[in-house]
């Protein structure tokens, strides 16, 4: 596949000539009881899964949080990324239509977890998104554990070895920290600060 220019992609979304609602706060309260439901019956089996599904369903309801007041936020339409792999970049059974805060938030995410940033570029690529983006969005996005979940549901579903769960989870600290940077940089530009529940 070679190189990909994620930063292009992000910052130039391909449109789709229609107008969205915002509906990231029904989609993720159906998530968080579709989870839990899921959780129950195997609670007790995985001791790593037990241990941490409180705190991710907490980030995701400050996820949440971050959202209300955003209930009735529409936007143009873009064709974006459910959530952002290499190896899937540009297969369209992984795109769904939404608002362009998505692919950001996911992309930083993305470098996160592939252990592959230097926050200075993070810093460059908020300033250079600064004015295209409704960054409170991007927050509430950067909150929602979309890594922990789609490995979460290979071990529901699939059966799947826990191995990249435990990863994730091993670097939750480090996530927040990192998250706090990003947040910082962002509230230079607003006027409306975001706080983080950490």
């Amino acid at each position: 596949m070679g190189i990909i220019n994620y930063e292009y992609y992000v910052l130039n979304p391909k449109g789709l000539n229609k107008i969205k609602k915002l509906d990231w706060t029904q989609l993720w309260i159906k998530k968080i009881d579709y989870i839990l439901d899921c959780y129950n019956r195997i609670k007790g089996k995985y001791k790593i899964i037990d241990e941490s599904i409180d705190y991710y369903i907490a980030m995701w309801e400050n996820g949440l949080f971050q959202l209300k007041e955003w209930s009735n936020y529409y936007n143009n339409a873009f064709s974006q990324h459910m959530i952002i792999f290499y190896e899937n970049f540009f297969d369209h059974n992984f795109y769904k239509v939404d608002v362009k805060e998505r692919d950001l938030s996911e992309y930083i995410k993305y470098m996160f977890f592939k252990n592959d940033y230097n926050i200075n570029y993070i810093y460059n690529l908020v300033e250079k998104s600064i004015g295209k983006f409704n960054y409170y969005l991007v927050v509430a996005r950067l909150l929602f554990p979309s890594y922990y979940i789609y490995y979460l549901e290979k071990v529901f579903v699939y059966n799947e070895d826990y191995n990249v769960l435990e990863k994730i989870i091993d670097r939750t600290r480090e996530y927040e920290e990192f998250l706090k940077k990003v947040v910082d940089k962002i509230n230079q530009y607003l006027t409306k600060k975001i706080v983080l529940p950490f």
